[in-house]
């Protein structure tokens, strides 16, 4: 699977299941050589097979979590995994994400880098699926960085770079995210996280016990150090700087 030889992965695996040995190895092992071959047989192209593999093992999931929390993450990370991209593949996208988050903190939490990266690339199109490019972005940065620090599968590297190139090549730098902050007051930031609310100006201004002319002055001030004109804008600039 790591060389992207993902049919042989699935006569591998599938071949592992059928030997006797296979029913003296650990849950943790089972679990996780199973949802190796869901994912195998979803990135052959062979979807509906992947789900019955994803529907297999979901009990056993739910067991090993309930049991052992974080812990579990070795064995529950590729399931995971595997049942995020399935929903994603389904359009089930707030599903997806809530899913692939799951996904990458276990993965963190394992160490275990090219699922990691996986995990976060899988995140990054969900996100871009559910229209916040921003969060897509810092979702592939992290890849990135976990990427530079180990060797990755090829499969992985190769995903890798086809996410960064739809997704945009990476989150607005760190710097320009800092420099932005430095710029803006107390005030202006607390303005700007109302503003990714449904609270009118007049609203925001009586919660921050300011007068809608105020609240007006904040606001336009806040677009000109953002460099946008609407507040729909205001708010997408400040995901894609992680401000709010």
């Amino acid at each position: 699977m790591g060389a992207g030889r993902f049919a042989e992965s699935v006569e591998v695996l599938s071949e592992a299941r059928r030997k006797p040995a296979w029913n003296r190895l650990t849950s943790v092992y089972r679990l996780q050589a199973t949802s190796v071959l869901g994912l195998s047989l979803l990135l052959a192209g062979r979807t509906d097979a992947a789900h019955r593999v994803s529907r297999e093992v979901n009990p056993a999931v739910v067991e090993m979590e309930a049991e052992w929390g974080d812990a579990a993450a070795a064995a529950v990370t590729v399931p995971h995994t595997l049942a995020g991209r399935l929903d994603l593949a389904e359009r089930q996208v707030e599903q997806a994400c809530d899913r692939l988050r799951r996904a990458a903190h276990l993965a963190g939490v394992w160490g275990q880098g090219s699922f990691l990266v996986l995990a976060l690339l899988s995140l990054a199109e969900a996100e871009l699926a559910r229209g916040d490019p921003g969060g897509a972005r810092v979702a592939v940065d992290q890849a990135r960085e976990a990427a530079a620090a180990g060797p990755i599968f090829p499969a992985v590297a190769n995903e890798l770079a086809g996410v960064v190139s739809r997704v945009g090549r990476s989150a607005r730098p760190t710097r320009e995210r800092r420099r932005v902050a430095e710029h803006l007051t107390d005030r202006e930031l607390a303005i700007l996280r109302a503003l990714s609310g449904t609270a009118t100006q007049r609203e925001i201004g009586a919660s921050l016990y300011l007068s809608i002319n105020t609240v007006k002055g904040y606001t336009k001030a806040l677009y000109r150090k953002l460099d946008v004109v609407t507040r729909q804008e205001a708010v997408e600039r400040a995901r894609e700087l992680d401000l709010i």
